[in-house]
């Protein structure tokens, strides 16, 4: 765990997020927690030995894997209005084939998943709201990203911003995932103009970085965009694999074929997009101010 400013430190060492820990006076927030249930239990258990009572943890999307990564905490949960949707729809069954999944993907954890029960959000907001006990106050802000029910997290006095899977530089960010590939890239516009933000905490990959280097991001993510439009203005979908190779070489060539594989669901999903073949969402996300 890496301190990077004053109280306020970055753990990568449980794939795929990079978690984060805040420290105040009266107990520390915790952004975010890992899928793996035993890394989740290790995570908690880190945090603890470090801050001592964790307060909240803030999930910064509401993919489905962190709505059961957050049940395995007895910690009350700050997220978007979109995530509590998500976890209040769940029936029974469904929670049931979740924790089923997870025993699946997670095998040798399977008994860290015995009577574990839903966590909903105890603070869920669609728009932004500010956590008055440091001053000058944090603010969560609810954003489109790169996945449903985005939200960040900024700490005005160290000018420090995290962002969850909506930024991801070093690493392919999922773009699979995004409800508005658009919306998404002009919220990462106006972040990179941003001047009371210097570093950004990424949801994956190096971190923190400085603001400035959302320039590669961005342009990778046009690049991205361009090279979908042509290949769903294509009769085929047979240059893809090739696309996703060129894009690796270009922006992500130290991780090899681990790129190549996500950049390709990435292009596959824009194609889908552009092509009009993806289904509605079930809930259309209130858009973020």
């Amino acid at each position: 765990m890496e301190e990077i400013a004053p109280g306020i430190f970055v753990e990568s060492g449980y794939p795929p997020y990079n978690l984060g820990l805040i420290d105040l006076d009266d107990g520390a927030i915790v952004v975010d927690i890992p899928p793996r249930p035993s890394h989740a239990q290790a995570w908690l258990e880190q945090v603890q030995a470090s801050a001592g009572n964790v307060r909240y943890v803030v999930l910064t999307d509401a993919q489905i894997e962190r709505m059961v990564s957050a049940a395995l905490w007895n910690i009350p949960v700050i997220a978007s209005e979109a995530a509590l949707r998500t976890v209040t729809k769940f029936e029974d069954r469904d929670w049931r084939d979740l924790l089923q999944a997870t025993e699946e993907r997670y095998p040798e954890d399977a008994d860290l998943l015995d009577d574990v029960k839903p966590n909903p959000p105890k603070f869920a907001f669609n728009r932004r709201f500010k956590f008055h006990r440091p001053t000058p106050p944090f603010v969560f802000e609810a954003v489109a990203g790169a996945a449903p029910g985005s939200i960040t997290l900024f700490t005005p006095e160290q000018k420090l911003f995290f962002a969850g899977d909506t930024v991801s530089i070093s690493e392919p960010p999922p773009m699979h995932l995004t409800p508005d590939f658009d919306a998404w890239l002009a919220s990462l516009e106006t972040l990179a103009e941003r001047t009371d933000v210097r570093h950004i905490v990424p949801g994956r990959g190096e971190a923190p970085v400085l603001r400035g280097e959302l320039a590669t991001q961005l342009e990778f993510m046009r690049v991205a965009q361009e090279t979908a439009q042509a290949l769903a203005e294509g009769s085929g979908s047979e240059g893809v694999s090739k696309a996703a190779r060129e894009l690796g070489q270009a922006f992500f060539n130290q991780m090899g074929k681990q790129a190549v594989k996500r950049l390709q669901s990435g292009l596959e999903y824009l194609i889908q997009d552009l092509r009009g073949d993806l289904a509605p969402p079930a809930d259309e996300e209130e858009e973020a101010s």
